[in-house]
């Protein structure tokens, strides 16, 4: 175990090195379909929680998928007014990181509840496939098992991601030069325990769940096609297509903890898309795939809500 590290620790940005339009161009880019994510998710929030409550809280699954919203909208304004911004900016880097150089309660924040953030998508991707599998499984005794159960997801959502992130919250955050822009990153105050270690661990368990999880969902949707509602069908096609973008997050993982010649700054900005597109994604599949939903969200494209 290292001491904490409170010193000074500055760098040389490299803004002269990038293209301004084209870096800016990038996150124009970024913060459109970011942007798009983050008012379908707060709309998601607002419908589940608020406008749609009675309706909502009667569905296990949608309880679930709101803490996935939650997670989500944090990981999107994060991004976009911090890690996005300063990365894909270059002006920004000279001008901001030097307030940054030295030990910041709010970089020690944000740097901890991103990653916690993460860490629970891992876990809400866990509970939500468990869902679909139990109501094709045990039908009679999915409702009464599941308004037990997901109390008990949300209080792990909160408690489990500090298995994960206990080493950040003890470690000095600081600031380093990323493109032309800069990105947070840590020093390990125990040295074993890295983060992107924990974060393989969740990611790739959440991934076998997942895996096993779909599988017998599909199988078993196919064997009971005609006995399963329509509104339950729904669901189940929006839980399959948001596990095949996870998938996706799988494989950047695998490649970031087991393949030492693919780690540079094309993989980590490969794994920036992949969260992104499961992050996004998750909101835009839900809508689509779930009427009600859509009406309640988007009435004016989609016209009155029909029950």
């Amino acid at each position: 175990m290292s001491t904490y590290n409170s010193s000074e620790i500055s760098f040389v940005c490299k803004s002269a090195e990038y293209d301004l339009v084209w870096e800016v161009s990038k996150y124009i880019v970024t913060a459109m379909y970011q942007g798009i994510g983050l008012i379908l998710h707060l709309s998601i929030i607002k419908t589940i929680l608020i406008t749609e409550r009675k309706y909502y809280r009667r569905c296990s699954f949608f309880q679930i998928f709101v803490t996935d919203s939650i997670e989500s909208s944090i990981l999107i304004i994060f991004s976009l007014f911090f890690n996005q911004l300063f990365m894909y900016i270059p002006p920004l880097c000279p001008i901001i990181g030097p307030y940054f150089y030295n030990p910041s309660v709010f970089l020690q924040f944000l740097y901890v509840i991103i990653n916690h953030a993460r860490f629970a998508k891992s876990i809400t991707q866990i509970a939500m496939v468990l869902n679909r599998m139990t109501c094709v499984m045990m039908p009679a005794e999915y409702d009464h098992m599941w308004k037990k159960l997901t109390p008990m997801v949300w209080v792990s959502l909160l408690v489990i991601p500090f298995g994960g992130t206990w080493n950040c919250i003890i470690s000095r955050v600081y600031i380093g030069p990323f493109r032309g822009g800069f990105t947070m990153n840590y020093i390990r105050t125990v040295e074993w325990a890295a983060v992107s270690f924990f974060q393989s661990i969740y990611i790739l368990t959440a991934l076998l769940f997942t895996v096993i999880c779909t599988t017998v969902t599909v199988y078993k949707l196919f064997m009971l096609s005609r006995r399963i509602k329509s509104g339950e069908k729904s669901l189940f096609l929006s839980s399959i297509l948001i596990s095949v973008i996870f998938l996706l997050v799988g494989a950047t993982q695998l490649a970031f903890a087991f393949c030492s010649v693919c780690q540079g700054s094309l993989l980590y900005v490969l794994q920036l898309l992949a969260f992104d597109t499961f992050t996004v994604g998750s909101a835009v599949i839900m809508i689509i795939t779930d009427k009600r939903l859509r009406y309640s969200v988007l009435p004016c494209l989609w016209g009155p809500k029909k029950i």
